[in-house]
């Protein structure tokens, strides 16, 4: 029998969305149509749905699960994100429980924004070669911890487990939020730059006082335009996206290098934390947009800086998730198995 699934992709600025069917016999998932909208183009919540719905020629009440992968936190009633921070706020209440009450929705789940990430990867999805790209040849243990990493406006992160049944497990944790680690082991220069740099983004007040030093600041939404500052006094007032350019256009060749080893002192970072012998992958709207920061030499140099248990790690596979349908698929593989098995 064919199911069918809607997924949603929600952040604070756009929201994407897909039509998955699911063949209960053959356990296989087939995304149909996706459709993507900006956040604030829609007045409320009801809004944003409707369109979606228009977008793609479905409505929700009639399909068999939903699920939403959303950053912030459910309460069982709305999805609220930090209210502290503007850029980080959803622009109008997310009240998802009067919406799936009005609208006769089916068996749905708001999940955290990288439970469909690592769920992805339980899936073919990571099995066509064009989803993924391998930084490493080691084979995945498909039973061990896989860890899912993503720079975006944020860092993002979930760890989990596939069972042999294909039920899974999926940690809790919340990497964006750990700060930026001493290298234990790295040549001089880089311990240098490194001390230089942290020293600079407080004296320059490109971060506050009282602002925690995160990888976050580091390398995602401004990150790589903080890192630009340090070699350019010109460049403070320039956007994110400014220097993305730069970057990509061979004319910020130290910016890049350095987020390559702030990159890679984070993947060793969660390596050491997670042991993930099912595999570490990557992910994310900053590392996708700069491909280029794995062919850096500093991107490796940033994971040996913490050399514990290197020769083990180097067995571990290391992957980018380079795909566009990634968080729809694991979604999708999600309701599978948390919703329609309890319809």
């Amino acid at each position: 029998m064919i199911k069918t699934i809607v997924t949603w992709d929600l952040g604070a600025t756009k929201c994407a969305a897909a039509v998955v069917t699911f063949n209960q016999s053959t356990k296989e998932l087939q995304c149909k149509k996706t459709a993507t909208i900006r956040v604030r183009s829609c007045q409320s919540l009801h809004d944003l749905a409707a369109h979606l719905e228009e977008m793609l020629a479905i409505s929700f009440g009639s399909v068999d699960a939903i699920c939403i992968g959303a950053a912030g936190q459910y309460d069982g009633e709305y999805l609220l994100l930090d209210k502290g921070n503007p850029d980080l706020s959803y622009p109008y209440p997310m009240g998802f429980a009067e919406l799936a009450a009005k609208e006769n929705w089916p068996p749905f789940a708001i999940v955290h924004d990288y439970s469909p990430i690592i769920c992805a990867t339980f899936t073919s999805y990571v099995e066509q070669e064009q989803n993924i790209v391998r930084l490493n040849t080691a084979e995945i243990n498909p039973h061990g911890r896989r860890v899912a990493l993503g720079i975006g406006t944020g860092v993002g992160m979930k760890d989990g487990i596939l069972f042999q049944n294909g039920d899974f497990w999926l940690g809790t944790n919340e990497m964006g939020h750990i700060g930026v680690t001493a290298p234990p082991s790295a040549d001089s220069i880089y311990i240098q730059r490194h001390r230089e740099l942290l020293k600079f983004l407080r004296s320059e007040h490109l971060l506050a006082d009282d602002a925690p030093l995160t990888f976050e600041k580091i390398l995602a939404n401004q990150g790589m335009a903080r890192i630009h500052a340090f070699f350019d006094s010109n460049a403070k007032d320039k956007t994110a996206e400014e220097i993305g350019l730069l970057v990509r256009d061979g004319k910020a060749n130290d910016t890049l290098a350095t987020f390559a080893w702030y990159l890679g002192l984070l993947v060793g970072t969660v390596q050491l934390s997670f042991m993930p012998d099912g595999g570490l992958w990557i992910t994310g709207g900053v590392v996708l947009n700069h491909m280029e920061t794995f062919a850096q030499k500093e991107f490796q140099l940033g994971i040996e800086s913490s050399p514990a248990y290197l020769a083990l790690r180097q067995q571990f596979p290391l992957s980018v998730l380079a795909g566009e349908e990634h968080a729809f698929m694991g979604a999708a593989y999600y309701a599978s198995r948390k919703l329609l098995t309890a319809a």
